[in-house]
């Protein structure tokens, strides 16, 4: 079984940011909400907020996040990167309740999984999009699977968490569904609009879904939606429909969906890719 409210959600504090600017040591991996994945020699400990529902034989919906800063000085010498406020105000607890909450209410089993370097899991945010991410995050499903007894997953990501998804599509044979919203999936023309030579995050060995449109077809992914809102900010709906673009080019099932964000910047649909996800089923 998997996690559920306890008194040791209760006990913890609220998310650091200290602690996803200077990076997340492994610290103490035991626990029923924690995955060890071991990547080129090297732990790290991830953890996940969830609840089992539905029938057993339904595909869990697997959530991962968007990144949790934001660039203050992106064009003059290194980034500088801030913690949105929100991350603060949230706790182990809140993202668990949650997380029981869309199970219960939509009769499915669900997972948030907590990327490297935040909310709960070891790593360093900073590095987000490059090889060790991917392959970390790539490592936890596998993990979950095999604890749970799961076949098929569907994934769902907001923006860096897109960007996951995407990358994950490329590598993977066992995604029924996958839900995409504001997702960062054009890395490369993405940072050249930009004006820079790397992702926004400074580094060139960034893994970028758009190169990849011929993997994910052979691994045959059943269902792609993809949520855009035009007036994306932050990541521009240009990069997203040249993402689209060339999945159905290589023969892939993909749709675009067409929305509008409350924020000023247009660019949050975590709870559009929430809702994307858990209704959503292979084709």
């Amino acid at each position: 079984m998997m996690p559920s409210l306890s008194s040791s959600h209760a006990d913890e504090s609220p998310f650091s940011a200290h602690d996803v600017l200077k990076g997340v040591p492994i610290g103490d991996c035991r626990g029923t909400d924690r995955i060890r994945v071991t990547i080129d020699g090297l732990d790290d400990c991830l953890r996940f907020y969830g609840a089992e529902a539905g029938p057993a034989e339904r595909p869990p919906l697997i959530f991962l996040e968007g990144d949790v800063v934001n660039v203050v000085q992106p064009q003059v010498g290194p980034p500088i990167w801030q913690v949105g406020a929100y991350y603060q105000n949230l706790t182990p607890k809140l993202m668990q309740r949650e997380a029981e909450q869309y199970a219960a209410a939509t009769a499915r089993t669900f997972i948030n999984l907590a990327r490297p370097g935040t909310f709960g899991s070891s790593g360093n945010h900073l590095e987000r999009r490059r090889p060790r991410e991917v392959a970390l995050v790539g490592g936890a499903l596998d993990a979950l699977k095999a604890r749970f007894g799961w076949t098929r997953i569907d994934l769902a990501g907001f923006s860096g968490g897109g960007h996951l998804v995407g990358a994950l599509l490329a590598q993977r044979n066992d995604i029924g569904c996958a839900v995409i919203a504001s997702g960062n999936v054009a890395v490369r023309q993405r940072g050249s609009a930009l004006g820079l030579s790397t992702d926004v995050t400074g580094y060139t060995d960034f893994v970028d879904p758009i190169d990849h449109a011929d993997e994910i077809a052979r691994h045959r992914p059943e269902r792609v939606v993809i949520l855009t809102d035009p007036a994306d900010r932050i990541v521009e709906a240009r990069f997203q429909y040249a993402f689209a673009d060339v999945l159905r080019s290589a023969g892939v099932n993909v749709e675009q969906r067409i929305l509008s964000a409350a924020d000023p910047a247009h660019h949050n649909l975590r709870y559009a890719a929430l809702m994307a996800g858990l209704s959503c089923a292979a084709a």
